[in-house]
């Protein structure tokens, strides 16, 4: 294994789950009570994670998605060592920093300073590379004098902000992050997501819990929907995402209102409950269809559907995406402020682009039509693909027409 790289390979974890417990299970029940001892229930097993077979590559950005109890937590705390996996293995490599529960190891009677150095050791660091780190951490903290009193008089945001400071400064090969961000100030926050982006940059593996979906689609990348403990999609984050937006939504649907259920339509490309149906999607220039298209060009993207029943509520949007997966833009109807009365039958619409400029390269395109709530009636991952060719191979996705000036 490379440093940095995590293998789940088959991961299975049970918890014991205790039973009711009878009325004489305590010593003053059994000795006071006189009424006739209940028995208590025999404990069950709850399946927390089931057959998990996931690779997280070194460098690369992950998102666990799902709802409260499906495993998310579990996965992490696995990786980092904290739990054990009943059944299959977890494998590392490198050195491994958890976000989790951040100062969990702080003793209150000690000073911030004492507390510094006891955790960084105990991150595997040596008392030298601590005290070296020092300034640094003090300075992300920004905790000032408090930092030579006992941590018991620290605020909780003061906990957190030395906490973190901590941990990101042992220059982890793999970072896990259990919903870190959703705790502290705004300007905290930021703070964080530069420190975490400037990990990024030098090549750390990261995988983070949240339910902050926007934050995971612009910052991981890929993401991972678990539910029971199971994977139901793994890819690009935007489309797992929208996947469990869709989900989400559809479970939300008021009783009073009639939806279909959202069924996938074709594993990990292709779900939606069907209300409306994409039948095609065309990509033209110059009045017909193309697969070949000049860097700068004009061109229209035409989605045909059919509605399978009348639907006032829907939103029709593109996103485009390197060879490699990366979201490049990504727009829809109800972004951009259109809104429709009504879709019946069959129909066609098209977003038209008066210029396309992208540098030269594979693109895939991915076409939905949903509801504003986020229920998918057709979400259609790579639903087109176009090759954009430049006479110049320039690096990059973006290819806008530009002019030098000055040069001698």
């Amino acid at each position: 294994m490379k440093p940095g790289e995590v293998l789940f390979d088959g991961v299975g974890k049970t918890y014991r789950v205790k039973g009711r417990r009878g009325r004489h299970e305590t010593l003053k029940g059994a000795l006071f009570s006189r009424r006739a001892r209940r028995k208590a229930a025999a404990p069950t097993d709850f399946r927390a994670l089931d057959g998990i077979d996931v690779t997280v590559k070194p460098g690369e950005v992950v998102a666990l998605l799902g709802p409260n109890g499906s495993g998310k937590s579990t996965l992490l705390k696995l990786a980092g060592g904290i739990l054990r996996p009943t059944s299959g293995r977890v494998q590392t490599e490198g050195r491994i920093t958890a976000l989790i529960e951040l100062g969990a190891g702080f003793h209150p009677e000690i000073t911030g300073w004492e507390n510094v150095i006891i955790n960084g050791m105990l991150l595997g660091l040596s008392r030298r590379e601590v005290e070296r780190k020092m300034d640094d951490i003090l300075e992300f903290a920004g905790i000032g004098d408090f930092i030579d009193q006992p941590v018991k008089t620290y605020s909780s945001g003061m906990y957190v902000r030395l906490g973190f400071a901590v941990a990101v400064a042992v220059d982890p090969d793999i970072l896990l992050i259990d919903e870190v961000l959703a705790v502290g100030d705004e300007a905290f926050v930021a703070r964080c997501l530069d420190r975490l982006a400037r990990m990024r940059r030098r090549g750390v593996t990261m995988i983070l819990v949240t339910h902050d979906l926007d934050m995971a689609a612009t910052f991981a990348d890929r993401g991972i929907y678990l539910d029971h403990g199971c994977v139901v999609a793994d890819g690009p984050t935007d489309q797992v995402v929208a996947r469990y937006r869709g989900d989400v939504a559809g479970d939300r649907v008021a009783p009073e209102k009639v939806r279909s259920p959202v069924r996938v339509l074709e594993e990990g490309r292709r779900w939606g409950n069907g209300d409306v149906e994409i039948l095609d999607v065309e990509i033209r220039a110059d009045g017909r269809t193309v697969r070949l298209l000049p860097s700068g060009a004009a061109a229209e993207v035409r989605v045909s559907y059919r509605a399978h029943r009348p639907v006032d509520d829907f939103v029709f949007g593109v996103a485009w995406h390197g060879a490699d997966g990366t979201l490049i833009s990504g727009h829809n109807t109800d972004l951009d402020g259109l809104s429709g009365s009504r879709l019946e039958e069959s129909g066609q619409i098209s977003c038209v682009y008066e210029s396309v400029p992208l540098a030269a390269g594979t693109y895939t395109l991915d076409v939905a039509v949903h509801a504003k709530d986020g229920l998918a009636y057709d979400y259609w991952c790579r639903a087109g693909e176009l090759l954009v060719t430049a006479p110049v191979q320039w690096p990059g996705f973006w290819a806008p027409g530009h002019r030098w000036q000055g040069l001698p």
